[in-house]
């Protein structure tokens, strides 16, 4: 293929002349997730030569329930056209911290609020948004990547169907069990958290009362750590009308390392490795898990929980990571530093990592260089994220206060202890407002 005034591409599609040419390659996206699609559609439009593999063979929008991020975030993916203007959102301004008790068992007491900026959206909506704006030839589903070989000047990468694929650049975008982490960082393992959160959704129709669920809410309980968490998102056709939308809820779990198999034992008598997706899930445990918050959950939630099927399971883990590339490879997404899924991080960690690599190719001589510098920077954003994730997981897991005894100052000064990593990123408003109840 011929290069800008007739030049011809090298190896692995990297140009020589000037600068603006020498940037330009082929570039290699192994998975097609939100952060696969986001770092396609940016990479394309600084002029590379990219194409997505992705390993399932059928479409992606089925997966997943809500997702959680800040108006910041989403502006910016408006204003860059990753998304559309009127793409469908739930906002919430608030985050109550409730409890149950004896005298209020069907909602629990809430003496605690903070202001949030956050905005919760369907994953499937959102996938197909960002889809949409990926070349239908560039994204080959079907394609599970076996081996990647550093060249020197470019990465050799081989499919299990025994393809063989050139690229002057891979970004590894392949979630949580990366293939390139392991890859790059064979040494990193990741650490568990001691907890888990089980997960599910349920149509806003099959609930009577809609009023509370144009709340936030986070509930501890009432005798184990550990937290609850409840929003509604738009449908996946982004209807946001009481009776179309999606009640999204996460019971995040304690469960010692010695207890996993207990639950990740799928329906087919598989042991799992960190996640039993939708549909797999034992009834016996799902019930089991269903009766225990039964106990520890108002009514009104216990309910919703009660009625969801289809629920999953899946194991919380964090990673540090001493960088996020070498050479010619790099991770995007949560392939990278993995943080504790409450601080709702996802989305950015996603376009962060793809609009600061743009920009790093666009200015550096060449791409180890380029990737080199980029990786400092998600390196040191990402440990910033990790911290916050900590002190929210210490917080909302483990040193929850009482909300149903502690007295508003007792509440107060827990709050402002609780969380006080500042970052580039966080669904917490920018105001100290705290309301007490």
């Amino acid at each position: 293929m011929a290069g800008p005034a007739g030049q011809q591409e090298g190896r692995h599609g990297l140009l020589p002349g000037n600068p603006e040419e020498r940037h330009a390659m082929k570039a290699a996206i192994i998975g097609g997730s939100l952060s696969g699609c986001m770092a396609a559609i940016l990479l394309g439009r600084a002029g590379h030569d990219v194409t997505v593999y992705e390993r399932s063979k059928s479409g992606l929008v089925g997966r997943g329930g809500g997702l959680t991020t800040s108006r910041k975030v989403l502006d910016e993916m408006k204003s860059r056209d990753l998304i559309d203007l009127d793409f469908p959102a739930s906002p919430v301004d608030t985050l109550r911290m409730c409890k149950r008790t004896e005298s209020a068992p069907y909602l629990g007491v809430n003496p605690l609020s903070a202001a949030i900026d956050m905005h919760c959206v369907h994953w499937g909506g959102l996938w197909r948004n960002l889809v949409q704006r990926v070349p239908s030839e560039r994204y080959r589903r079907g394609r599970t990547l076996a081996a990647a070989e550093n060249l020197g000047d470019g990465v050799r990468l081989v499919f299990e169907d025994g393809a063989v694929e050139d690229a002057g650049l891979v970004l590894f975008c392949d979630g949580y069990n990366s293939m390139g982490r392991l890859l790059l960082f064979p040494e990193v393992e990741p650490s568990y958290r001691g907890y888990l959160v089980w997960r599910g959704i349920l149509p806003d129709c099959e609930v009577a009362d809609h009023a509370p669920l144009a709340d936030h809410p986070r509930y501890s309980y009432v005798s184990i750590k550990g937290s609850f968490v409840s929003f509604v998102i738009p449908s996946i056709e982004g209807s946001a009308t009481p009776g179309q939308r999606t009640i999204n809820w996460a019971a995040y779990i304690p469960a010692d390392a010695d207890d996993l198999d207990h639950f990740l034992v799928d329906r087919q008598g598989r042991r799992r490795n960190g996640t039993v997706p939708s549909g797999q899930m034992r009834e016996e445990l799902d019930n089991e898990l269903k009766a225990l918050m039964a106990r520890e959950l108002p009514d009104y939630y216990a309910d919703i929980l009660a009625k969801s099927t289809g629920n999953q399971i899946q194991l919380i883990y964090t990673s540090e990571l001493p960088g996020y590339g070498k050479g010619r490879m790099a991770l995007c997404g949560d392939a990278g530093v993995v943080v504790q899924p409450m601080t709702g991080s996802g989305v950015f960690k996603s376009l962060s990592n793809a609009t600061d690599l743009v920009d790093a190719l666009a200015s550096h001589a060449d791409v180890p260089t380029a990737v080199t510098a980029w990786s400092r920077r998600q390196t040191t954003v990402a440990r910033r994220m990790l911290a916050l994730g900590n002190q929210m997981e210490d917080a909302f897991i483990w040193n929850t206060i009482d909300l149903a005894r502690a007295t508003v100052e007792a509440c107060h000064a827990w709050w402002n202890r609780s969380i006080t990593i500042p970052g580039e990123y966080s669904y917490f408003a920018e105001t100290d407002d705290v309301v007490l109840r």
